[in-house]
């Protein structure tokens, strides 16, 4: 899939945000890069048309939160210094997907 996000598509999602900056073009390469994320890690097939409000909200969440000091640990003033600890995404953004995990394990009792 090679879906570069159109104009209003971006304002929708920086809206969703809350987002006034003009980092239209931050927006235009992490939307693609989390849909197929989201696409390949839950074996999925959304286009960028049909996308549930679900998924859109996981990818204006995720794309705000990968905007941030993403998991900034310390900061230092002198010669300034920053230590980065990038984690994964908080569960409340990966929650918004929980509907589309598949089981790894499957538990069968035998009723006899």
């Amino acid at each position: 899939m090679n879906w570069i996000p159109s104009d209003e598509e971006i304002k929708y999602y920086k809206a969703l945000n809350q987002d006034k900056a003009s980092n239209e073009a931050y927006y235009k390469s992490m939307l693609p890069l989390l849909l197929e994320k989201v696409n390949e890690d839950y074996c999925l097939s959304f286009e960028p048309d049909s996308i549930p409000a679900n998924v859109k909200l996981f990818l204006s969440k995720a794309t705000q939160f990968y905007s941030g000091p993403t998991g900034l640990k310390s900061r230092s003033m002198g010669t300034v210094s920053y230590s980065f600890d990038f984690s994964e995404l908080p569960n409340s953004i990966t929650d918004l997907l929980a509907r589309y995990r598949k089981a790894k394990y499957h538990v069968f009792r035998r009723y006899e």
